[in-house]
């Protein structure tokens, strides 16, 4: 079994510094940087990404909140509305990142008229960057443990102080780490324009409705359940349904 920690702040000095918000902090500069050097050998405008990224970074972040408000927790924040602008305390959806990013890139592609050649060029590289940028904020989540699951004595389970259970974080780390690795080794061929994009909403769709039903069921602040499902599996439905749409598009052609 995996050893029980929890590094939740670093102190700078008399700072205190959010471990969560740092790794995402982290994983923002890695995608960009990315998205940068991948952009001028593949994209004719690197420049015009970089300004691509404020839309998507932006869009990301407020449509992550925006979500966990609205599909989580939505009693409490009406009870406390105050509590919407304290991010510091957690509470953002991973679906929402995306589709609030989403939004942002739509709304850089339709303000600098970018034809469906470009947007679909442009989203491949977003795909691909955004992984291994996802997998390191991932990591601020493994860091606090804010993502519990069942009760467990597999190997892979955490030794919390009540008990052995799985941290779906370090779970989903685990199962994205062999797609970033086959991103690796394909990222010097030829591939029709949507492929990254299309691989990744295929297989972090399925990933994330399979692990959804391993989250915890028998704490205080467990996923709020809508017919036996959790948000990110009809989420994920989606996302898994938009890129198989994509495959099939892209064969037929």
């Amino acid at each position: 079994m995996i050893p029980y920690y929890k590094w939740t702040t670093i102190m700078l000095g008399p700072i205190p510094i959010q471990v969560w918000g740092l790794f995402v902090a982290l994983g923002i500069i890695l995608a960009t940087l990315i998205l940068y050097k991948r952009a001028k050998k593949f994209y004719t405008n690197p420049d015009q990404l970089l300004d691509l990224s404020i839309y998507f970074i932006v869009g990301g972040l407020v449509g992550a909140r925006i979500f966990h408000i609205v599909f989580y927790e939505l009693a409490f924040f009406i009870d406390n509305p105050i509590e919407i602008i304290k991010i510091w305390h957690g509470g953002m959806s991973s679906f929402g990142g995306f589709v609030g990013a989403g939004i942002g890139f739509l709304w850089f592609v339709k303000k600098n008229r970018i034809n469906k050649e470009k947007f679909l060029s442009i989203a491949d590289q977003l795909g691909f960057a955004s992984l291994y940028g996802w997998i390191v904020g991932r990591l601020g989540c493994a860091s606090i443990h804010d993502h519990a699951g069942r009760l467990s004595n597999n190997f892979l389970a955490v030794k919390f102080p009540e008990g052995a259970r799985f941290d779906m974080a370090i779970i989903e780390i685990i199962f994205l780490l062999p797609l970033a690795i086959l991103f690796l080794i394909l990222h010097e061929k030829k591939l029709f324009p949507g492929f990254y994009l299309a691989t990744i909403l295929v297989y972090y769709g399925f990933l994330r409705f399979v692990l959804d039903f391993f989250r915890a069921i028998d704490i205080s602040h467990a996923d709020v359940r809508y017919v036996g499902l959790t948000p990110g599996q009809y989420f994920g439905i989606v996302m898994f349904g938009l890129g198989v749409w994509l495959f099939v598009k892209k064969s037929i052609k």
